[in-house]
């Protein structure tokens, strides 16, 4: 994988040098990396494959999430709920779980493998990321209400899943797994990981909050330094988190609302938000990197499936995640609400694949037995290159037509 990393790196350095004319051309990061990405993956494709199936590559994996879900946590704006609770609640508490149910019951018979590995598929295939079209939530003519919604959803939603997905991956990683058990059961054997997972991430990051907030408030604490120590806390907390059997993704995504929490308060005003943003800057940058390496990844990954027989029922349950499977979960949600059905319509749309959905399907295909695992790969890659097209080239042009009239 060495080759495939300075090529990465390369691709990123030539980014970071003219990404600004790029976005003016409507062409994210995302997209870039994935481009350059699939011409590195074609040149390279007998590396990629031994590659990606490692320890090393899964770990890598492991870490970054962490550090993507810790500062998601952190960077929802306007509160906890961006000042759009009920919107945030129905999105988060009914559409996300009843798409994992829609998505579960219309996997099992297209994908044609077990009830635990379609849950896995389904958690690989629903999490939001912007990445792919970040200017959905810049953009001035779409409501602000349903952009703080949205950006708040995508904040969390990983966050949410990743139990869920870990849970679900782990019964299907087994020898023999999956044969014998129930949802309960995976369910007993998930609950002392998470429990782990909650007091290592709220102690941890309840911990530095605080200490951080009586440190700043005192002066001690350069603020180059505050920005150092928000790379390692969702490190660290990871890292206990596994030692002790725990589910280091949900500690890190526990450890970030814990350091919100500590760090500002239930209700933080703007001046808070602005000073926690600047300590969170470096972790933010470093997530952004990891993500654009990710998205690298990705667009070698997509080469291996040029070379893959066409299965089309797995193209079908790719297709129908990002339509169907998403905006009829979020029409039930808001039953009875006061948003119009047009937002509703759009926030069902407006809903992009990205860095999560990547490092969840390589997790997946590294976790799983051979079929599994392939399915898991050709299903992330459809998802995920569909998003890049369906809402990285045209999503801001087909939301702002999906909202009408409607404005900020």
């Amino acid at each position: 994988m060495i080759t495939l990393t300075v090529c990465a790196a390369i691709a990123i350095v030539a980014w970071a040098l003219v990404g600004e004319r790029l976005r003016s051309w409507h062409i994210s990061g995302a997209v870039a990396m994935v481009l350059v990405g699939i011409v590195a993956g074609f040149v390279l494709q007998s590396e990629l494959e031994t590659g990606l199936n490692t320890v090393i590559a899964e770990r890598v994996a492991e870490v970054i999430l962490a550090l993507l879900l810790f500062v998601d946590a952190i960077e929802v704006r306007g509160g906890f709920l961006a000042g759009e609770r009920s919107r945030v609640l129905r999105l988060l508490l009914i559409a996300l779980p009843v798409s994992i149910v829609f998505a579960t019951v219309v996997g099992l018979p297209l994908l044609g493998t077990s009830v635990f590995a379609v849950i896995v598929m389904a958690c690989v295939v629903l999490p939001l990321d912007f990445a792919p079209a970040p200017e959905l939530l810049r953009d001035p003519t779409l409501p602000r209400g349903m952009r703080h919604a949205l950006a708040a959803e995508s904040g969390y939603n990983d966050g949410i899943l990743s139990p869920l997905f870990a849970c679900a991956l782990l019964v299907v990683a087994l020898p023999g797994a999956g044969e014998h058990e129930t949802p309960l059961d995976a369910i007993a054997g998930a609950l002392p990981a998470i429990g782990y997972a909650l007091l290592f991430g709220a102690g941890i990051g309840g911990a530095v909050g605080l200490l951080v907030r009586w440190v700043t408030a005192r002066r001690w604490a350069p603020e180059n330094g505050v920005r150092i120590a928000m790379v390692l806390v969702p490190l660290i907390t990871y890292a206990c988190a596994v030692a002790v059997g725990g589910n280091g993704f949900v500690a890190a995504f526990v450890a970030g609302l814990a350091y919100k929490f500590a760090r500002s308060g239930f209700r933080e005003t703007p001046e808070h938000h602005h000073t926690v943003e600047r300590e969170l800057s470096l972790a933010d940058d470093l997530a952004n990197l990891s993500s654009l390496f990710m998205w690298f990844v990705f667009g070698a990954v997509v080469s291996l499936i040029f070379v893959t027989p066409v299965e089309w029922p797995w193209i079908l349950f790719a297709l129908l995640s990002l339509t169907v499977l998403r905006m009829l979960p979020v029409y039930l949600a808001f039953l009875g609400s006061s948003v119009p059905f047009r937002e509703q319509t759009a926030l069902g749309f407006a809903a992009p694949r990205g860095t999560s959905s990547i490092v969840f399907g390589l997790l997946a295909f590294n976790a799983m037995r051979d079929d599994d695992a392939n399915i898991a790969l050709y299903v992330l890659v459809v998802t995920v290159l569909g998003s890049v097209v369906l809402h990285g080239l045209f999503g801001t042009r087909i939301t702002r037509a999906l909202v009408g009239k409607v404005q900020a």
